[in-house]
Order: C-alpha cells, then structure tokens, then sequence
C-alpha cells in the first residue's frame, strides 16, 4: 500500500470521526443549547443551563474538532512549520471564541439569539478546516 493511498485512508477515517462528532453530539455532549436551537427559539428565553457546563462541552468539541482538523491539513502538506501555525490560529481562535460565546449566553435577550448561535456554531463546527485547507492548497499549487 502506498504512502499517498494511506494518507487519504487516515484521512478519510479522520473525516468520519468529524461527521461522527457531529451526527452523535446529543449523545456525546450534555450540551442544553442542542435542544435549544432546534425548536422554537427564535422569542423564547434560554432554557436552565449551567454556563460553566455548556463552555466546558463545547471547549471539548472545539478541540476534538480541532485535533482532528489539523491532523487532517498536517496529513496533506506534512510542514512542521506549518503545524505550528495551525497551534496558534486555533489556539486564537479558541481565545476569542470561547469569549465571544461566554459574553453571548450572559446577555442573551429573547429573540436576540443570532449572537449566541453564530459564536456558538464558530466554536463547534469545523469551519476552520474548511477555511484553512483550500486556502492551503492553493499556497501549495503556487509554490
């Protein structure tokens, strides 16, 4: 088997453990804002959560998340340099993230809820590898 056939099969599982992340969160992560925003929260108040539980899970699904997103871009373009980037843009990321989140769900207003559920989505999606790895590429082919 061959070192490009391999890369694209750790890959590949790598991806599947983000789809995996996603699709079992209810499961995974206590998480009292899952519920929240797939109904009707568009005029409701938030519902009883503790604030210091709902940080902590999606710190962790931040970073699993992350782990496995840099794991994927460190796969393709293998710089050392270059992983030591990625530390610190999620790094960074993570910083203003988890702040923006925490200012979001103390002065949550009903019907106010795009603040919280963009800072949020920033903190549990993937959108960094999806913002990084084509950019990434593009270098590359350049180079």
């Amino acid at each position: 088997m061959s070192k490009a056939y391999q890369k694209h099969i750790i890959a590949g599982i790598a991806l599947i453990l983000l789809v995996a992340v996603r699709f079992f969160e209810k499961h995974f992560f206590d998480d009292g804002l899952i519920v929240f925003f797939q109904h009707d929260y568009l005029n409701n108040d938030l519902p009883d959560i503790s604030f210091a539980k709902t940080l902590l899970t999606d710190c962790i699904r931040y970073w699993l998340n992350a782990l496995l997103s840099i794991a994927i871009i460190y796969l393709y373009f293998k710089q050392t340099g270059l992983l030591k980037f990625l530390l610190l843009i999620y790094t960074a990321t993570f910083v203003v993230g988890i702040i923006l989140m925490y200012i979001a769900l103390q002065n949550y207003q009903a019907g106010q809820y795009l603040f919280l559920f963009y800072s949020r989505r920033f903190m549990i999606q993937p959108l960094l590898l999806f913002l990084l790895f084509p950019a990434l590429w593009y270098q590359n082919t350049l180079d």
